[in-house]
């Protein structure tokens, strides 16, 4: 940041004092007219990726296969004159930020590094950054703090990276554990269900031989009492008793039946609520884990506002891995300034394929504990052919993904 006296002695450098200015008859500067250190903040901080990309369009070009770094460097491009594109992005930039800038057009040039470095302490500086680009009468030492101010913005501390590394990776081991209790209290409900149908089944099953059982025993009571001689009678006396008893231990088994069948829709309540519980904590932790994520993008990344954004574009490829954690490395690549390739590491039928993303790589990275031995020969030998470095990674966590990354 630049004091009072290395302000004064920024403004006697160009031959002008902050009193002697008079900004509100400066004519703003274009675009095109831009210092070129300011162009590709300005681009990045003041314009959202869709307003590049319907900037482009209006002007009939084509976004077919261009990536983030295409537009943008376009657009940058395109302050070098006055053509259809600089003067539609100047147009834009003018709605969005031409209140505010003739405000701060408005203050002398110390009142507006002030208000400058009140901007970024509170994280909102874009329109303050389009006010600075258009002012003609900026010495080229607030120049230099405001490009400063944005270029550092950009960066972390290798500390803070660490400590938000170690939670997601403490999160992804806990929503691990809960995803295999989540599974184990899923099965456990479902034989608890299959064994309450089963009950019930047998049940109704016991229901109805119950009734036949009564229909039979009434029969043969209705028999007994028309019988004349004693010995239909005490015949049918013996078979009455042995319906009796055979309806007792029906009885008694349907009593059974239906205090396991109680006990299970128990236990199964009991399952249900736990598995409610285990549902909650996983939404949470998920929820969490991408928050983790995001922040760890946020700070830690370098996007088309870094003037050395076409420096930080590594190409990395990652042979095999985990394949339901693609999405997870695709995000933590790009979301760190990178570009993302991915072979799922089987060689048949994909040697060639292979050997094409591993020539325009950056950097190459294969987990062991993912692939064969013959796919983690190849892409060693590959990698000697064609002079790229390949790291051979333990196992295809974020975590040691993450580390091979900075390492190389």
């Amino acid at each position: 940041m630049l004091g009072n006296e290395d302000y004064t002695e920024g403004c006697k450098s160009v031959g002008v004092w902050p009193a002697e200015l008079d900004p509100g008859r400066m004519t703003p500067l274009k675009f095109w007219e831009f210092d070129h250190f300011f162009t590709c903040p300005v681009i990045g901080m003041c314009l959202t990726f869709s307003e590049q990309k319907q900037l482009l369009k209006k002007v009939n070009v084509s976004l077919k296969k261009k990536s983030a770094f295409d537009i943008h460097e376009m657009l940058v491009a395109s302050s070098k004159t006055e053509n259809r594109l600089s003067r539609r992005v100047d147009a834009l930039l003018d709605r969005k930020f031409g209140r505010e800038a003739a405000s701060l057009r408005e203050l002398g040039q110390y009142e507006f590094m002030a208000h400058w470095r009140s901007c970024c302490d509170a994280g909102d500086c874009a329109g303050a950054l389009w006010a600075a680009g258009t002012r003609p009468d900026l010495p080229e030492e607030c120049r230099r703090e405001i490009f400063g101010a944005v270029h550092m913005a950009m960066h972390m501390s290798a500390k803070q990276k660490g400590k938000l590394k170690q939670r997601l990776t403490r999160q992804e081991e806990t929503i691990g554990e809960l995803r295999r209790d989540l599974g184990e209290a899923v099965r456990a409900r479902r034989e608890q269900q299959k064994e309450n149908d089963r009950l019930a089944r047998m049940n109704d099953e016991l229901q109805a031989a119950l009734a036949a059982a009564e229909n039979a025993r009434d029969k043969v009571a209705g028999e007994l009492a028309g019988l004349k001689g004693r010995q239909q009678m005490a015949e049918r006396e013996r078979e009455n008793r042995r319906l009796t008893a055979e309806l007792d231990a029906m009885s008694g088994k349907i009593r059974e039946g239906q205090r396991q069948r109680a006990s299970l829709e128990e236990q199964n309540n009991r399952l249900s609520t736990e598995l409610d519980r285990q549902k909650e904590a996983n939404a949470r932790l998920n929820a969490e884990a991408q928050r983790i994520i995001r922040d760890a993008f946020a700070v830690n990344r370098c996007d088309p506002s870094c003037p050395s954004f076409d420096l930080c574009q590594k190409r990395v490829l990652i042979v095999g891995g985990i394949t339901r954690m693609e999405s997870l490395y695709r995000q933590f690549i790009e979301g760190s300034g990178g570009v993302f390739e991915y072979h799922d590491g089987y060689m048949k039928k994909g040697v060639k394929q292979l050997e094409n993303r591993l020539r325009r790589a950056d950097v190459v990275l294969c987990p062991v504990s993912c692939n064969s031995h013959a796919a983690c020969s190849l892409v060693k030998n590959l990698g000697k052919k064609h002079n790229k470095p390949v790291h051979m990674l333990a196992n295809s966590s974020l975590t040691t993904v993450s580390q091979a990354i900075c390492a190389s």
